[in-house]
């Protein structure tokens, strides 16, 4: 599990004390890798009037490269648990459908 994170280096160290999590956050200062998951911000959507930045969310993707769930949620990593609960759900080949927010 990756963090992906557009902003600079001591921001993105900020978002880990914010947030509490301990996985690595991979900086994508280009945006490289957002258009790649459709992360860009669109009308009706969190965040849809900035630029420059990409949604908050996450991406869960098998072991065959496939997008298994995929969430545009500004409150990412109070979902922890519920990343979890899919990632296991996953594990004993069960299908996931995405859950609001």
């Amino acid at each position: 599990m990756y963090v992906i994170n557009s902003d600079a280096p001591a921001q993105s160290r900020q978002l880990k004390q914010i947030t509490g999590i301990s996985v690595p956050v991979l900086l994508d200062q280009q945006l490289s890798v957002a258009p790649q998951y459709d992360f860009l911000p669109k009308a009706n959507q969190p965040m849809a009037g900035m630029m420059g930045v990409a949604q908050m969310g996450f991406v869960i993707i098998d072991g065959q490269g496939t997008i298994r769930i995929q969430r545009a949620d500004i409150n990412f990593g109070a979902h922890a648990g519920q990343m979890l609960q899919i990632l296991r759900l996953l594990a004993q080949g069960q299908h996931v459908s995405p859950t609001p927010g």
